[in-house]
């Protein structure tokens, strides 16, 4: 009782009259922070996020001394951000009460009613009397205009509106903004992401190696997730990527330029552009399979809030040199040294699933791989030599020694994230689109009228206010004035006045 007490007791008006306020619910307040976030948006997009120090400097990133002392490969985590974001989102819910009860009060359609000044004025030549025209005025604007009509106090005034308020929308978006804010602070505490690496045919329990600022906060650790998710299948699919066969002499090359000779291409057997990684998934909670899918890129799998996406493959295979029984294991695109071997081996990716042909056809991969060999000079300089390709069943000669793969092995590299802010987010930046557009584009209408006896005839004076690309005030007055003359004596109106 006595909270409730003090919360009545709160001169609501003395808060709305105080200059802070006052300022918190400018428009021009709320330009201010959306340029400063704009700022940090820009910086965030100049420099990797969440990246590590040492990587930036190895990539070659400049400006170290002013990355470190601002933070800015972590701006979003900065204070400044965190402020600038805090004060947008009170400005915001200031601006969107202060519409509320501009909306609730109705205010200030009462003063455009208390002021009315007629911008048009129509003589009714309508054989009745006055209140019997005005009851013909409202048929006319409701049922064939399609008006509504507004409570209004004053007898002599009607008011009427058509279409999507862009007061109501007005205050939507800057609602649908509150809840984007919301959600973007609900990605911030509870959202967390990994990466898991699995092989064909084994379940693997998934225990984050993160967790969300929430937990750590509280000092909670990763906990392991009560289900199990097991690859079936990897699935890579190829294209046939044809190679332009672009000529040496310049005419030949003008006359391509030009459009007077069609270019030719060369299809050779390497010629493989990926075209699509798929992993067939399975969800298994306790003993049951509670979830099939089969995930590719853009096209994840959700659940329980957890989103698993196909981010990259990894490739094993193990080498075998003569007929040693011992074999090598590497990963494509590694480095790999045997012994006997003047330099290193390097693997590129392993083809194989399917491939997509040029004239429409599909085709097995006969799995191969290429071969590379690294050496360096007396001077330090590195060299790669081209071995070509290896085969799956076939070999190459390397210093006399046979080279064959014996095994290989695709996983797929999955990554997941919880992110309760997605949802939220979604749903109002859909429903502020909405909003933003309906207001811009919409078309809606209010008229503002009243009739008078003048020289013994009704007359109807009218004011019209708009909002919307698509409203069209000439055509409103054309309807009216069509759907006004089915009423009259076939007589010429005036043009509006």
């Amino acid at each position: 009782m006595i909270i409730l007490t003090k919360i009545k007791s709160i001169n609501w008006q003395g808060i709305r009259e105080n200059k802070l306020y006052k300022r918190f619910a400018s428009l021009k307040t709320s330009c201010i922070f959306l340029g400063i976030l704009i700022g940090f948006y820009i910086i965030g997009a100049i420099f990797p996020q969440d990246a590590v120090l040492d990587d930036y400097i190895k990539s070659g990133g400049g400006f170290t001394s002013f990355v470190i002392f601002f933070d800015l490969l972590n701006v979003f985590n900065t204070p400044g951000f965190l402020i600038a974001a805090s004060l947008l989102s009170i400005n915001l819910t200031i601006c969107a009460f202060e519409i509320f009860l501009i909306l609730r009060s109705q205010s200030k359609t009462v003063s455009e009613g208390l002021q009315f000044t007629p911008q048009f004025t129509f003589p009714l030549d309508i054989n009745t009397q006055l209140e019997d025209a005005g009851e013909i005025v409202k048929e006319i604007f409701k049922k064939e205009m399609g008006f509504t009509e507004k409570t209004f106090t004053c007898q002599e005034i009607n008011i009427m509106e058509k279409g999507w308020s862009y007061r109501w929308l007005t205050w939507g978006y800057h609602l649908a903004i509150l809840f984007c804010l919301f959600g973007f602070f609900m990605t911030y505490i509870f959202a967390f992401e990994d990466e898991i690496t699995l092989y064909p045919g084994e379940a693997a329990t998934i225990k984050p190696a993160a967790t969300n600022r929430w937990n750590k906060s509280w000092g909670n650790k990763p906990q392991e997730l009560d289900f199990k998710l097991i690859l079936d299948e990897f699935i890579t699919e190829y294209n046939q990527f044809p190679k332009l066969d672009y000529p040496a002499d310049k005419l030949s090359r003008l006359a391509i330029a030009m459009g007077w000779k069609d270019p030719k291409y060369l299809l050779k057997e390497e010629s493989y552009a990926p075209k699509d990684w798929k992993s067939r998934l399975k969800i298994i909670k306790g003993n049951q399979v509670v979830l099939e899918k089969t995930i590719e890129v853009n096209d994840p799998l959700s659940y329980q809030g957890i989103t698993f996406y196909q981010a990259a493959y990894k490739q094993i295979l193990k080498v075998q040199i003569d007929d040693n029984p011992i074999s090598f294991e590497t990963e494509t695109d590694h480095e790999l040294i045997i012994p006997g071997i003047d330099g290193m081996l390097k693997f590129g990716a392993i083809r194989t699933g399917t491939l997509f042909k040029k004239d429409g056809g599909t085709e097995k991969i006969k799995t191969f791989t290429e071969a590379a060999l690294i050496r360096k000079d007396k001077s330090g300089k590195t060299e790669i030599e081209k071995l070509g390709k290896l085969e799956h069943d076939g070999s190459l000669y390397i210093d006399d020694k046979r080279i064959s793969i014996r095994e290989f092995k695709e996983a797929s590299v999955l990554s997941y994230r919880y992110d309760p802010g997605v949802p939220i987010l979604w749903w109002s930046g859909v429903t502020l689109l909405i909003a933003m557009a309906l207001r811009v584009f919409g078309a809606w209408y209010r008229i503002i009228y009243r009739l008078e006896e003048k020289d013994g005839m009704p007359h109807l004076l009218l004011k019209i206010k708009t909002r919307g690309i698509m409203a069209d005030e000439e055509r409103l007055i054309k309807r009216l004035k069509h759907s006004l003359e089915k009423w009259a004596e076939p007589i010429d109106l005036d043009e509006p006045v």
